[in-house]
């Protein structure tokens, strides 16, 4: 290692925060960083998305019995839900207000002993940007795409239309059961207006999920860092700074732990509906994406494929953060595990041994306190999404 490296480390140090700045940025448009108190613009969403779902389980009352209309307007409805859950929890929890402040706190230069302790947290820290620089085009696309659908399906069919008197063939970007019939073309882009907020609001899911991604994978560093300062203890420690040491460690440990439990804790629930709802909505877009050629919009198929892909990866993103988070966890039993205690003193023992004791059970996110995220997770979600896809498609087969 040269000084050069350390210069370059500690240079990309002083952007850690900027991962947090981006999604304040982009929460703070329509005022749902939870650190700001624009609760005028939250309001405005939260009643906004209201009318919304309330318009879409509507419209999913209406059609109930038509299995076609009934796979869309429930696709629509579980994606919404999701977002809705997100919009309360993430805007007004306390804890994450908390968790935010604490993750801040260890942003400090004084927090690590030396430039290697921040290149091993910077490592995660580059994976959480990493998974927002990939995410946030893409879904802005996705969400724009879905937005755009009927829009461009009407001006691919409407030069072959010679009767414009029936318009019919107008449908909303989202399937809403309305108070009033759309008769005029105005009226249909009035309507069309009033539902872009929510490409906005589908965009915000997926920020949620990365500022999710993010605190979990700081956690991951923040535990990479106590490994790596366990594995340096040298058993010939001095006597009288034994308990200094292994105060620091514990400290910090505790703090990592707090830092878990309480981010499950407060996410447990929210995990849980998107846990179900992703796994409806990968089944029910492949099922779209296998019938799309004969549905009555024609770039259902092409939208729902990227969307499709949208939904898997941030399942994985989920999946792959609650992997690494066991893995670190598990990292730090053994790195107490493989200190030479043998050669080390009867208070060197013991101290170990009181800090072993909070590493027994790796530190997990969990969906529900139930389901654990994590890679063999991942295959069992998308299992289950194609035994709906299965069963949509026997469904069709025997004319339901």
């Amino acid at each position: 290692m040269t000084e050069e490296d350390a210069r370059l480390v500690e240079e990309e140090f002083k952007k850690v925060s900027s991962l947090l700045s981006w999604s304040e940025t982009f929460l703070t448009i329509g005022g749902i960083w939870p650190l700001d108190k624009t609760y005028k613009r939250a309001t405005f969403f939260t009643i906004y998305l209201t009318f919304q779902l309330i318009m879409e389980y509507g419209e999913l009352l209406a059609v109930f019995g038509d299995l076609e209309a009934m796979v869309l307007s429930v696709l629509e409805s579980v994606m919404q839900s999701m977002v809705y859950t997100k919009l309360f929890v993430f805007r007004y929890s306390v804890m994450l207000r908390n968790l935010i402040l604490t993750i801040k706190e260890d942003f400090e230069d004084t927090y690590y002993e030396d430039w290697v302790e921040k290149k091993i947290y910077l490592e995660y820290n580059a994976l959480a940007k990493l998974f927002y620089k990939i995410s946030m085009p893409y879904i802005t696309v996705a969400a724009t795409l879905y937005y755009l659908r009927p829009f461009l399906t009407y001006y691919v069919i409407m030069p072959l239309i010679t009767d414009t008197s029936n318009l019919t063939f107008l449908v909303l970007p989202f399937r809403l059961k309305l108070f009033f019939p759309i008769e005029t073309t105005q009226s249909y882009f009035i309507m069309y207006g009033y539902l872009s907020p929510m490409v906005y609001l589908l965009i915000c899911h997926n920020a949620w999920i990365c500022l999710l991604i993010t605190m979990v994978l700081h956690i991951c560093g923040q535990l990479a860092v106590l490994n790596y300062r366990i594995r340096r203890i040298p058993p010939d420690i001095d006597e009288h700074k034994i308990q200094v040491v292994f105060g620091r460690l514990v400290r910090r440990h505790m703090r990592s732990i707090w830092m878990a439990k309480k981010l499950d804790d407060t996410f447990h629930f929210v995990l849980l509906i998107d846990l179900v709802g992703t796994t409806l909505l990968l089944g029910l877009m492949c099922y779209i994406v296998i019938i799309g050629s004969s549905m009555s919009e024609s770039s259902f198929g092409y939208v729902y494929i990227i969307c499709a892909i949208a939904t898997v990866f941030l399942l994985y993103g989920y999946c792959i953060v609650g992997e690494c988070l066991i893995n670190e966890s598990k990292k730090i039993n053994e790195a107490y595990y493989e200190c030479l205690w043998y050669k080390s003193s009867q208070k060197f023992r013991k101290s170990l041994l009181i800090c072993l004791t909070e590493t027994q059970e790796p530190l997990r996110i969990t969906a529900g306190k139930f389901f654990t995220f994590s890679l063999s997770g991942f295959t069992d979600v998308l299992k289950t999404a194609m035994s709906y896809l299965s069963m949509l498609r026997k469904m069709t087969q025997e004319g339901y």
